[in-house]
Parts: structure tokens; C-alpha cells; sequence
């Protein structure tokens, strides 16, 4: 698919909220315990890369309640939101779904890391009832496994709230979020820029004060189940569909 022509408008197979099953990095090391959420609309996108033990930060109940070794914990997030270009579905002669899509730098966009991990296409695959996609890096780089998630397919919106952030809904899912306060000094990784912060309390939680929260629907409310700030697992935020 090198060299594919990209549209800001994907194709439908791609819409709706996907969880990433696993990830598989070139040297042969698996993450299957992250949670990774890839909400997509008809442009735009967000995404949501929590390590499974921020989880147990959930009871710090704030920024401010989190040691200096939590806020560090919590810069190796990994999430972002902005625009996706992709290249219409190719079906080879086999019936296999194919595309190559692209996350480009733009004022869109929010990011928890300033520099993202992979910054290459990716190159997608779909099962024949289109729920599991496969991602690869050209480069080998990673192959990830997605699942789409149930009753994710429409109704597909993002709003801007009252207080700032933005909320990303694909039907009983949806992704919140909200940007730093205070921007990042340098476009760096958070790892390079907490490091020089040391024990900078303030800086560290300037670093890290950038939320995207997952919310699933329970019982008619939407729920938060994972976020970049685990305090705010469990909490209901309303979402106007």
C-alpha cells in the first residue's frame, strides 16, 4: 500500500471504537494488558494508552495527592487525539480488506506524549466481518490486534464542552478530553522532560495535568472505565447524544 492516496474522510469500516486485544513489538515482546482504546470518526480520532498499573493510582484522588514517583508513573502514557488520513479499502483477489492510514501533526489534535512513539502509516488489515482489524508498521516495527467494540458504530460526534475539553462519542463509548493547562516547555517526550523537572513538584504535575478518559454506558449513563487520571475511574459524566 506504499504510496496509497489518503483521504481526511475514512472509510466506514474503520468508524466506530476499537480495543486493542494486544501488541507485538518487533523483538518479540507482547503487551496484552494495557488498555488501548482507538476511537475513530469520520476524521477525526482519539486514543487512549493507559499501562495497566496506573490503575492502582486510582485512590490518589488527584494530581495533588500523588507522590513524586506517581506523577512519573503517569508520564508513560501514551494517548493523542487529532485527524486520521486513510486510503480507500483495496480488496485483493483473495476478498482481504486493506488500507494504510496516517496521523499527521495538526492544530486538531491534543497529545499526552508531545512526540509520539510511531510516528509511521499504519498498515491495516480487516477480518471478513470487519470486527478485528490488524495493524502493522511498515517498518516491523509493531503489529497490534483490535477488536471492534459492540455498539460503537453510530451515532458518531465530537462536542466541545463548557469547561474546555472535548468529548468524543461513538455510540455507547465515548473518549473525554482535556489539555494541559499549562503547555509542555519543548515538543520532547515526557520521559526527557520529567526527568529534567527532578523532584519539581509543580512541573511534574504540569507534565502530566492532560486528561483522556475512556467512558462506556452503564445503565444508561456513561461511565469512566480507564483514564490518563485513574481517580476518575467510576465517576459518571453526562453525555448528551
Amino acid at each position: 500500500m506504499g504510496g496509497a492516496q489518503l483521504f481526511d474522510e475514512v472509510p466506514g469500516l474503520l468508524r466506530g471504537c476499537w480495543r486493542r486485544n494486544w501488541i507485538r513489538y518487533a523483538d518479540g515482546t507482547v503487551d496484552d494488558t494495557s488498555t488501548v482504546v482507538w476511537l475513530q470518526l469520520e476524521s477525526l480520532m482519539a486514543d487512549l494508552r493507559v499501562p495497566a498499573d496506573h490503575a492502582e493510582l486510582a485512590d490518589r484522588g488527584s494530581l495533588a495527592g500523588c507522590s513524586i514517583d506517581d506523577l512519573r508513573r503517569l508520564a508513560t502514557g501514551e494517548s493523542s487525539s487529532g485527524l486520521t488520513l486513510c486510503s480507500p479499502v483495496d480488496v485483493d483477489d483473495d476478498g482481504v480488506r486493506r488500507a494504510t492510514a496516517e496521523w499527521p501533526d495538526c492544530e486538531s489534535g491534543i497529545a499526552f506524549q508531545p512526540v509520539g512513539a510511531y510516528p509511521e502509516p499504519g498498515l491495516l488489515e480487516w477480518s471478513a466481518d470487519g470486527s478485528v482489524m490488524i495493524e502493522r508498521a511498515p517498518s516491523g516495527a509493531y503489529v497490534e490486534r483490535w477488536q471492534r467494540m459492540p455498539g460503537t458504530e453510530a451515532p458518531l460526534a465530537r462536542r466541545i464542552l463548557d469547561d474546555g475539553g472535548e468529548l468524543y462519542l461513538a455510540g455507547v463509548c465515548a473518549v473525554f478530553v482535556g489539555d494541559r493547562p499549562v503547555p509542555v516547555p519543548r515538543q520532547e517526550r515526557l520521559d526527557v522532560l520529567v526527568a529534567e523537572a527532578g523532584d519539581d513538584r509543580a512541573t511534574l504535575e504540569a507534565l502530566v495535568d492532560c486528561e483522556f478518559s475512556l467512558l462506556q454506558q452503564r445503565d444508561g449513563a456513561y461511565v469512566v472505565t480507564a483514564s490518563t487520571h485513574p481517580w476518575r475511574i467510576g465517576e459518571v459524566i453526562d453525555v448528551a447524544v
